[in-house]
């Protein structure tokens, strides 16, 4: 019971003194204090709860409630049953009883201590409605059983009220459900006790539990691979989904339960979503490797077809248990988990799991083999009327004249006590009004992200009184809150209420049409539709802006475009466009959309409402300088197709009314302008997109290709275009590739890297941002405020954003006030990006150099390598050009020089660029002079693939093999510790010669 100090007991003597002056003083209705010196207790307590003010000392009550440990129960003194204290009826009564204060949360009432005995508890309560908590409704046993009782009956002395006489009440009467238990609770085995192992009887332990945890996860999901999904046809498997069919028919189903042929049984949750008919339904088997490795696979995999089941890892565990197990053998089974029952662990040993009637679990998390040798998960069964004690709950109709509830606690309890896996109602509410206060937050709410949000802990820590430096966990509320899926329960619980149409798309269509009637400075949700494409598919839209930034849209000249994929999750992707503001030396997102296509008929429907919408809030039509003479003169973007295509179909779109002949290509009329026409005149491509795009080829083509490649990017007539193509062309498959991408797949590519080609003003291509740097810098700004968020969430963390820009915006435009120390200068920007840059060249340096540190040193050289090599004798009836790998077709048996092709001056500077995996002969074009090759060609090559890390025989001539093949026998024998040759040019050949 909560002791009173000797100032708080003051406080009351004094508050009872004045209760007492103003008409306000009861009788004693409290039968354990009749002989306290007439300290009325109850009676001002009772005043002073219904007079406790709405605030969070409501909040504070309930954590005291909460900490508050019930004293034991008092016996009646023989004077008291004389007096019939204990009598609830003539029939009822109780043995001893306890008096909890307001506010007290009892979780665990005292019970009697044999049948037939009560305890009674009598509970001081708020009779206010919305303050009022049924103590038995902290109870973490279950009830209900027993349902009865009365509307009217009487509760003998124990419930007074104001005038000291028994008060009319409701009688509740409940029985405990007691508990679960698993189906293998009481098997026929006799339970044998865990047995202290020492370490490696644990290790053992350990490895019997994973193999057996491994093979019931393999029985239970079997091969990955469904048909239905992965499009598979379902005749060409072997297999299909007729329950009569060959490789079905070693299951029998039955509801939720499944037998294997193996004799294990799958039984499922009735919770559970029902599993795919176009499941694979193959057997999977364990077998040996070419190296004796053990792996499993499933009966259906093959070369031609992968998608089918196959683990390799199998180190951790026991393979022959393993193996009996999916082979059903019975011997080594009884062996291996009759040997663990004796240690006092396995699936044959009894369970003494057990769960709350509360909980919804249905299945034993363990698995158990029964008496018939099946193994299976233990259900979890409850024997009714198997805990004999009962709860008789007396509820006073009035609860303002008798605010108490008496609850009498009948028999002990045949089951150990619960955990506290319920929460109860008073720290429930404080952890939902918590929950309200998060607002649009709750939106992507989950237990992680409360933790980490400083707005809920420090209101956390207010309510708990938390002092301590660390933050509080949630289980310092209540143990139950230590279980994260119980408390993202009660999160969507709350977050259903709060967004009754979803956090989805559909929820993204309530709040566009809530923020229509908000005021038009603060609608930011334009716009949630759909539109159904072409291809038959349907387009989802959402369009965000303020007005503001519709205003610095439409006066932007030129605009970056991006689009990210961290924002949400799923199928969404977030759009931005952006403006340069030159006066703020900034970038400012103009719009953001949420989209779900990136085709060109889709970008067409963004832009398009984009630009309705930006109209009709600015009153200015959209206009493009290459059309109207004002309006838009550059758009950059990246080198996606659809996102180009897009925008230049919206020019076309509005060239389709005007007959004004092109100024730029005069006599060309502007509706005649295709849509490539039209990005000619105002689209560029970012630079650095381009350049990382070339950098991904830098295993399969040679530095000179990739100089090439970049020298297309320039404002700057090029001196040898067709030249540059050439050397492109020739640097292999991925270059030709690249080319023909950018000349004839995305058209817009080349006027978009080249200035020359395209029609753009060359002060206009200078002075405009080069990258997409601005849009990737906004998107990482506003990633950092979370990613993979729900469609809500991004909104509503967008909108914040977007409204701190403005914010920021506005106070530099009228006090001056900017957001860093340095004002953005052309200066301080170029500055910073020098520095960068630096940066960034030390970092790649200081990389290299650290590469070319862990290299091996090379062995010391024997002899020295032949500095000479005779060009132009060609290996005899073999092409001039080959891809294939060269072995040794003629062995001179002399004895084989040690030198190896590593000189110390013959070492490459760039490390990196010794590295052609995929590179092939091939793939380097050779001038030939007088029908040798030019050393250049020599040098070129070596560039490329870098030296041979083998030793080189010069009495040895090297030629193309047919296949590619570094088995041979010889080369195996020679070169067994060395890495494999790169391909060579099949018309070198290497003479031995006295140098």
């Amino acid at each position: 019971m909560l002791e009173l100090s000797d100032a708080q007991l003051a406080a009351v003597y004094e508050a009872k003194k004045l209760l007492a002056d103003v008409g306000l003083t009861t009788a004693p209705t409290n039968p354990d204090d009749h002989d306290s010196d007439d300290v009325d207790f109850l009676g001002v307590s009772r005043i002073i709860a219904e007079s406790l003010p709405p605030s969070d000392s409501g909040f504070s009550c309930a954590i005291r409630g909460s900490h508050y440990k019930p004293p034991p129960a008092r016996a009646f003194t023989a004077e008291e049953f004389r007096r019939g204290l204990d009598c609830i009826n003539r029939q009822t009564s109780v043995s001893a009883i306890v008096n909890h204060p307001i506010d007290a949360i009892v979780e665990y009432p005292e019970t009697g201590e044999r049948k037939g005995v009560a305890i009674g508890h009598r509970f001081l309560v708020n009779p206010i409605p919305e303050k009022l908590y049924l103590p038995h409704e902290n109870f973490q046993y279950s009830l209900g059983d027993s349902r009865g009782g009365e509307t009217d009956v009487f509760c003998g002395i124990l419930l007074q009220g104001r005038t000291g006489s028994p008060v009319s009440c409701e009688h509740k009467r409940r029985s405990c459900k007691g508990l679960k238990y698993c189906s293998a609770r009481s098997v026929s085995t006799p339970a044998v006790a865990p047995l202290e192992l020492n370490s490696l009887a644990a290790a053992k332990r350990e490895v019997f539990f994973k193999t057996l945890a491994f093979y019931c996860t393999l029985a239970e999901k079997g091969c990955a691979f469904d048909i239905e999904t992965d499009g598979e046809d379902i005749h060409a498997r072997g297999f299909d989904t007729d329950s009569d069919s060959e490789d079905s028919s070693s299951e029998s189903e039955s509801g939720n339960e499944a037998t294997l042929e193996t004799g294990t049984k799958i039984i499922k949750d009735s919770r559970r979503k029902a599993g795919s008919k176009f499941a694979c339904r193959g057997k999977l088997r364990l077998q040996l490797d070419e190296n004796g490795r053990s792996f499993i696979q499933c009966q259906y995999r093959k070369k031609s077809d992968r998608a089918h089941l196959i683990l390799r890892s199998l180190d951790e565990f026991d393979i022959p248990y393993l193996r009996a197990l999916l082979e059903n053998d019975t011997s080594i089974i009884h062996e291996r988990e009759e040997l663990a029952r004796q240690f006092g662990y396995g699936p044959r040993t009894s369970c003494n799991f057990s769960a709350s009637p509360s909980e919804q679990k249905q299945l034993c998390p363990y698995w158990h083999r029964s008496d018939s040798g099946s193994l299976a998960r233990g259900r979890l069964e409850r024997v009714a009327g198997n805990c004999p004690a009962t709860f008789d709950i007396y509820i006073p109709h009035d609860l303002v004249d008798c605010p108490q509830i008496v609850v009498i606690c009948r028999s002990p309890h045949s089951h150990s006590q619960p955990a506290p896996v319920k929460t109860p109602p008073p720290l429930l509410e404080i952890f939902k009004s918590l929950l309200l206060k998060l607002d649009w937050k709750l939106a992507d709410a989950t237990p992680r992200k409360l933790m980490l949000d400083s707005g809920f802990m420090t209101d956390f820590r207010r309510v708990l009184g938390w002092d301590k430096r660390f933050d509080p966990p949630l289980d310092a509320l209540h143990p139950s809150f230590g279980n994260l899926d119980h408390v993202r329960r009660y999160i969507d619980e709350l977050r259903h209420v709060l967004f009754p149409k979803g956090t989805g798309f559909e929820g993204a269509e309530l709040l566009a049409t809530q923020h229509r009637e908000l005021p038009e400075m603060e609608q930011y949700v334009r716009c949630a539709e759909t539109h159904r494409l072409d291809d038959g598919t349907t387009f989802y839209l959402v369009i965000c802006m303020l007005r503001a930034m519709s205003a610095l849209l439409m006066q932007s000249k030129t605009l970056s475009l991006d689009t990210a994929f961290k924002r949400l999750s799923g199928k969404w992707q977030e759009f931005e466009m952006e403006r340069w503001d030159l006066s703020n030396m900034k970038s400012i997102i103009g719009t953001r959309a949420f989209t779900t296509s990136q085709s060109a008929e889709a970008h067409l429907i963004l832009f398009t409402r984009i630009f309705e919408i930006a109209s009709a809030d600015t009153g200015i039509p959209c206009r493009f300088r290459h059309i109207h003479g004002e309006g838009f003169e550059l758009w950059i973007t990246d080198a996606h197709k659809g996102q180009a295509l897009g925008a230049g179909m919206f020019c076309q779109k509005l060239c389709a009314q005007l007959r004004e002949v092109c100024p730029l290509e005069s006599p060309r009329l502007l509706q005649s302008l295709d849509p490539y026409d039209h990005l000619r005149r105002f689209l560029r491509l970012c630079t650095t997109h381009n350049k990382r795009n070339i950098d991904k080829l830098k295993p399969y083509t040679t530095r000179k290709v990739r100089n090439a490649m970049l020298s297309i990017s320039s404002s700057e007539a090029h001196p040898d275009l067709e030249g540059a193509y050439k050397i492109i062309k020739s640097g292999g498959r991925k270059a030709k590739a690249w080319l023909k991408d950018k000349q004839s797949g995305s058209k817009f590519a080349i006027p978009a890297l080249y200035q020359p080609a395209s029609l753009i003003p060359l002060e206009i291509w200078k002075s405009a941002p080069s990258t997409t740097n601005g849009n990737e810098q906004a998107h990482r700004n506003i990633n950092r405020d979370g990613v993979n968020l729900t469609m809500l969430g991004a909104i509503m963390r967008g909108m914040q954003y977007d409204a701190r820009a403005m914010g920021a915006l506005d106070l530099y435009s009228s006090q001056g006030i900017y957001s860093r120390d340095q004002t953005a200068t052309h200066f301080r920007r170029l500055q910073r990006s020098l520095n960068r840059h630096l940066i960034v060249q030390t970092r790649v340096i200081a990389a290299a150099n650290e590469k070319k540190d862990s290299v091996l040193p090379i062995p010391p050289h024997t002899e020295s390598v032949p500095p000479d090599i005779e060009i132009g004798v060609e290996a005899p009836g073999l092409p001039l050009y080959t891809t294939a790998p060269l072995i040794p077709v003629h062995l001179e048996p002399e004895s084989l020089p040690t030198a190896s092709w590593y000189a110390e001056d013959w070492q490459m500077s760039d490390a990196s660029e010794n590295q052609g995996p995929n590179a092939s002969s091939s793939s380097i074009a050779y001038n030939c002079e007088d029908g040798h090759l030019h050393p250049d060609n020599i040098q070129e090559f070596l560039d490329t693939y870098g030296f041979p890390s083998a030793l080189f025989d010069p009495n040895v001539q090297y030629v193309a093999a047919e296949q590619p093949s570094y088995v041979d026998p010889l080369h195996i024998q020679q070169y067994s510790n060395l890495a494999p040759l790169p391909p060579f040019p099949s018309h070198y050949a290497f003479n031995n010669h006295n140098y």
